[in-house]
């Protein structure tokens, strides 16, 4: 199973989306952890100044008197009151040289005093606690500060900067995604550029769409076109010159060989020289063959301007009438009305009479060949013969292929309209059987028909 291939866009949006999304958490970690540590010391060397400043406030109120001798609901730190709320609020114990309490806050745990380390900073029960001493180690200050304002901070901080990341990484991600977009842009109008290009435009590639990584690329691209239009060009002049070159040679000989049927008496001779004639005559078609074939091949399908083409399909088939001959041998429903349309006139004669020539040599003896052009746009050619094959109707629409060795036609007829009707912007369907029968082939030609003006 074929699968499509990855587009570019796409795949370099992925490659740089990840890289993006990692660098970004790398960045968030980094930013957070330093910002922690940094806050966290900030606010450590607070906790030990307010213990410091503690420790000497006591210290000079025990020289005015025994500080157990102080009023129960004494607290230096009581200006928190009014700032923190209860769960935000230092606790403190004044301890003296022997580790008893002397002085308590209020809400202070006990529990936090035992975790408490001389001269040393320790978190614990969502505290850090700070144990400060004098120089006597007669007074020691042991402050126990909640961790949840800064908690609240060092979550916000994150809160911004992830938030900060995002809008930086939407922003970078809009922008890398437009210019990817724009570069994209530029690859996919140079595909469509080069996809336009065919045997009838081999002009060189529109540089505008190109980056100088891939110039070399577009001009070995352009120097193989120019060269492959040198040899087409080479191939239709030599067809086309050859073919000019042998018509009239071949006529010259047609012409000799009948005058000498006519002075034959001889039934032997006269035979030979109708074959001939047959041959030459033969040999006369396939030159109009290939004459065809060269002007199909130059770009012959569609004109500048719209045009009725009415009047070319009606002369074509009275044209086909005297060719076929009996009356009965032919059924025509001819056009209606006005069809304009960009179809060249000369390309739509060389479509029709080719279809005209194959029912005529494929159509099964005394049974009548229908052509249909009553519905606008639309020409219907069938005869009668024995169905073909799916894969037989593939092969006949290809150059010099053939449904019988034994048939008269060189092969190229249908593929001249099938390149024809390809350049013009038409349709061609071949069927067979005809619809609603066992039998016969039919060839429907819809042609691109704009409303008349």
């Amino acid at each position: 199973m074929k699968t499509r291939p990855d587009s570019l866009l796409n795949t370099l949006f992925r490659a740089l989306l990840l890289p993006g999304i990692v660098a970004a958490a790398l960045g968030v970690a980094l930013i957070v952890n330093l910002a922690k540590n940094e806050y966290d010391e900030l606010q450590d060397m607070s906790a030990v100044t307010r213990a410091h400043l503690l420790l000497e406030v006591l210290r000079a109120q025990s020289k005015l008197g025994d500080l157990s001798d102080m009023p129960p609901d004494f607290n230096p730190l009581s200006f928190e009151l009014g700032l923190l709320s209860s769960d935000e609020r230092t606790s403190f114990w004044v301890l003296d040289g022997q580790g008893q309490i002397i002085l308590r806050s209020d809400q202070a745990d006990d529990a936090l005093l035992a975790a408490s380390l001389s001269g040393k900073i320790v978190t614990a029960s969502k505290h850090r606690i700070t144990h400060v001493s004098s120089k006597d180690a007669s007074l020691s200050v042991v402050t126990a500060t909640p961790l949840v304002e800064r908690n609240e901070a060092i979550l916000d901080v994150m809160i911004g900067v992830i938030s900060g990341f995002i809008l930086l990484g939407l922003f970078v991600a809009f922008a890398a995604y437009r210019a990817l977009r724009r570069s994209a842009a530029v690859i996919i109008d140079l595909s469509a550029d080069i996809e336009r290009k065919g045997a009838h435009d081999l002009s060189p590639i529109d540089r505008k769409n190109t980056f100088a990584e891939i110039s070399p690329a577009i001009d070995t691209i352009d120097t193989l076109m120019s060269r492959l239009d040198t040899a087409l060009k080479a191939e239709q002049a030599f067809a086309t010159n050859a073919a000019h070159e042998l018509r009239t040679p071949v006529a010259i000989c047609v012409a000799h060989v009948q005058r000498l049927q006519a002075k034959l008496r001889d039934p032997d001779a006269a035979e030979s020289a109708a074959e001939i004639e047959h041959g030459l005559k033969r040999l006369t078609r396939l030159i109009e063959r290939l004459l065809q074939m060269s002007r199909a091949q130059s770009g012959l399908g569609v004109s500048e301007e719209a045009s009725d083409i009415t009047p070319v399909v009606t002369l074509l088939l009275r044209e086909l009438k005297e060719r076929a001959g009996a009356t009965e041998a032919l059924v025509i429903h001819p056009p209606e009305g006005i069809w304009m349309s960009n179809v060249d006139p000369d390309a739509l004669g060389i479509i029709l009479n080719n279809l005209f020539d194959n029912a005529l040599k494929h159509a099964t003896v005394h049974t009548p060949i229908t052509v249909d052009a009553s519905q606008t746009g639309h020409i219907i050619v069938s005869n009668d013969c024995q169905p073909l094959s799916a894969s037989a109707l593939d092969t006949i629409k290809q150059r010099f292929a053939r449904n019988s060795p034994l048939s008269e036609g060189f092969g190229i007829g249908l593929s001249i309209v099938q390149e024809l009707c390809t350049q013009s912007g038409s349709q061609l369907h071949l069927a067979s059987p005809r619809e609603g029968e066992e039998r016969g082939f039919s060839a429907t030609l819809a042609l691109p028909i704009s409303e008349p003006r």
